[in-house]
């Protein structure tokens, strides 16, 4: 039967005042093939919970079997889901007019409420959530696992939720608490425009300058813009360094662990350096150049005309026409007339491995690695060069140079001071006349434009380390009084089914809400979620790649707008789908990302469900199965001659009961009526152009189908007539203005049945 209904879903669902929220919600739920083939086979009878107080004693879920078999069973056009509707408005009130609603609170609503009829759990057992302090995440993430099936068990906890690993440290005293708690969705921020990132690239093989651009989120840690500029680059991430001069001088050395923030970027020029050694194994040093006299000047500073000019004795910076102009000029001078040493060139921060750090080697490393260094000379002669130790500018012009009785110990001392290394140029032969224009070309990266924001970008704003607001303030158990605290989230188990919320709801104050109309990019095939994840070494491979196959839209403001749906099978090459409440067209893969897309669904790649063996089973050609939260892997010992496959188990029992067959269902071909006036009295309904009618019924009309269900079928499914007069409306002569024959279509399943 699974089979025969993969190419059948192509039914609408009726639009009974504002539900187009509910409708978009109910068809992507009903293309997840193991949760359609749960109910449709009739499998989830075995897991009902009719004595579950927080459930609806599986009305809820008999209700849904009801409108899945609508939906499914044939290809009339349009189904009516109003008696789902009526059960959750007895969970909630939201759902007891015809108001317009929010479709993620809807699913969380409806997951919820199936879960607890079907839950198989103990929900009176109580306990405390472990804390990590000390422990390994397996062995915490494995309690709280634990714990939370102790209460709650059944299919959507198996296969719908995961676990996020949530990390708080305080900022006073440095506690920190990782605690494990499970998700049935993640509602992701919007992700912000990056901004650009500019740098200059020095390369080992040439002395050319790159100028070059990076897009990131601001803040970002140096180590995530490192990575990316690796990614630009193709080079080693661990053989490049990242540091901000201004004026020729070294400001700051970023280490892996440094925020860069815009203010930082603003202040100077960022710099990335190639090196030889690697970072890992090799000690940083800043390196200053400088020369010994500064450069003469060729025009007066006083009065700009040049000729035969003279320099200042104390200084030697500035030259002027005669003692008149140098008076003139005093009031402005005499605030930097001090001898400094003039640097030259563009500052480098290198790696220099520890048995390299003697004075004689380091000098002639040092002369040898710069290509950065461009002085004009008068002869072809090598300038004689002396190594220093420069205060924080880099630029004492009093500290005694470093010769061959320098210790190695007095080197590396300085070098975990922090201390810039000078390399004084002996200009005073007159040999140096000064520097040339660097070569300076502009790289790929710096003429590429503002990238789309992607859904990686949204996890990555998810799991990021923020600091949490005065109003949030953290109550640290070691301080014992509310604290400051950071607060980082990562995924640590992905279910089988995952749920993606984008808020595109944002408050701008307490009473004003906006919505954020922006496109966010999503893969409809190889989402990759181990970058936001704890790495783990027991899960098997694919396991955290997933393909999507359902998305929930939203068009309009936040106060009017309409939802659609874009589905299709999962686990299937089947055709895309769009779905406006009773209008149901084909698509083209292509036109499934728009920014109007709301929740996303997607299912685990090798992952492919078949409820109607007992399994869910893989796309992979590997004989295992896998927990879908603990993700450790076992062999399957079963015989599977059809499917060589991975598997993990589905939540179904051991022993399974027929499922019901369901014999001559009734349904009209041309099914078109109107509601009563009593049942219409005070609707407000939610139709636009969109939404369009069905043949044969005025647009004014709400389309209602009926399936007409003998007394068998009645006492098949053990409903009493009156439970089933809110589910069966007959259709009445007089209610009709045009009355037509019906023809009947009789559909016998029970050859399709396992």
């Amino acid at each position: 039967m699974a089979d025969y209904l993969d190419n059948t879903g192509v039914n609408g669902l009726a639009n009974i005042g504002n539900t187009c929220y509910m409708n978009c919600i109910l068809q992507c739920l009903s293309h997840c093939r193991g949760l359609r083939d749960l109910f449709l086979l009739g499998q989830y009878k075995q897991q009902i919970n009719r004595s579950n107080p927080i459930g609806t004693g599986g009305k809820t879920a008999e209700v849904y079997h009801s409108l899945l078999q609508d939906m499914w069973a044939s290809r009339r056009g349009t189904t009516n889901p109003h008696q789902l509707k009526s059960i959750l408005a007895s969970k909630s009130d939201l759902y007891s007019g015809f108001q317009q609603q929010d479709a993620q609170e809807f699913l969380s609503v409806l997951l919820d409420t199936l879960h607890e009829d079907l839950n198989q759990g103990d929900i009176k057992k109580t306990f405390e959530m472990p804390d990590g302090d000390g422990k390994c995440d397996e062995e915490v993430a494995g309690e709280s696992w634990n714990f939370h099936k102790q209460r709650n068990e059944s299919f959507f906890v198996e296969n719908f939720m995961g676990q996020y690993k949530s990390k708080v440290s305080c900022l006073e005293c440095g506690k920190v608490s990782i605690t494990f708690d499970p998700y049935m969705y993640l509602s992701l921020p919007m992700a912000k425009d990056k901004s650009p990132v500019e740098y200059c690239f020095l390369a080992l093989a040439t002395a050319a300058v790159a100028r070059c651009k990076v897009y990131a989120h601001l803040p970002i840690g140096a180590n995530v813009l490192l990575k990316k500029i690796s990614e630009d680059l193709k080079i080693d991430c661990d053989k490049l360094t990242l540091f901000k001069i201004s004026k020729s001088t070294i400001v700051s050395a970023f280490v892996m662990s440094d925020m860069i923030t815009a203010e930082k970027i603003n202040e100077g020029q960022l710099i990335v350096t190639e090196n030889k050694n690697s970072a890992d194994s090799s000690m940083l040093i800043k390196v200053v150049y400088a020369v010994s006299e500064p450069f003469p000047q060729k025009t007066c500073a006083s009065c700009g005309t040049g000729g035969d000019l003279k320099r200042c004795l104390r200084c030697r910076k500035v030259s002027y026409c005669n003692q008149e102009c140098q008076k003139k000029h005093y009031k402005n001078h005499k605030f930097e007339c001090k001898a400094v040493l003039q640097t030259v060139g563009i500052p480098q921060v290198l790696y220099i491995k520890q048995k390299d750090l003697k004075f004689d080697k380091l000098q002639s490393f040092l002369n040898t690695a710069n290509f950065h260094l461009n002085f004009i000379q008068s002869k072809k002669v090598k300038p004689r060069c002396e190594l220093r130790l420069g205060n924080e500018t880099g630029t004492d012009n009093d500290s005694a140079p470093l010769n061959s009785s320098t210790k190695s110990s007095e080197i590396i001392n300085a070098i975990k001071q922090g201390t810039t290394f000078v390399l004084v140029y002996d200009n005073s032969s007159k040999n140096l006349l000064g520097q040339q224009e660097f070569e300076i070309f502009d790289h790929d990266s710096f003429r590429s434009v503002q990238p789309k924001s992607s859904l990686g970008d949204c996890f990555s704003a998810f799991t990021q380390e923020e600091c949490l607001p005065d109003s949030e303030l953290w109550r640290c158990p070691r301080c014992k009084k509310l604290q400051k605290a950071t607060k980082q989230i990562s995924l640590y188990s992905c279910p089988n089914y995952l749920i993606v919320h984008l808020k595109r709801f944002q408050a701008k104050n307490i009473i004003v809400f906006d919505k954020i109309d922006k496109l966010i990019t999503f893969p409809t095939n190889n989402l990759d979620l181990l970058e936001y994840s704890v790495r783990r070494s027991n899960v098997p491979q694919g396991y955290y790649v997933y393909d999507l196959y359902g998305v929930a839209n939203h068009y309009g403001s936040l106060y009017r707008g309409h939802y659609t749906a874009y589905a299709r099978l999962s686990g299937a090459n089947s055709t895309w789908r769009e779905f406006d409440d009773r209008t149901v067209t084909d698509m083209n893969e292509n036109s499934v990302q728009s920014s109007a897309a709301y929740v996303l669904f997607y299912k685990r790649r090798r992952f492919t469900e078949s409820i109607s063996r007992g399994i869910v089973s893989s796309d992979e050609d590997e004989e295992e199965y896998f927990d879908a939260c603990t993700g450790v892997a076992h062999k399957d010992i079963s015989d599977h001659s059809d499917d060589n496959s991975c598997y993990f188990e589905a939540k179904v029992p051991e022993k399974e009961e027929s499922p019901e067959i369901i014999e001559n269902i009734i349904i009209p071909t041309s099914p078109s009526c109107k509601l009563t006036q009593d049942s219409t009295e005070n609707m407000e309904l939610d139709e636009t152009e969109s939404q369009k009618t069905a043949e044969g019924s005025s647009s004014s009309d709400v389309s209602c189908d009926y399936i007409k269900v003998g007394s068998c079928d009645l006492a098949e499914s053990k409903l009493t007539e009156d439970e089933c007069s809110d589910r069966v409306s007959p259709i009445q002569d007089e209610e009709v203005s045009n009355p037509i024959s019906l023809d009947t279509i009789q559909i016998n399943f029970e050859d399709q049945l396992d």
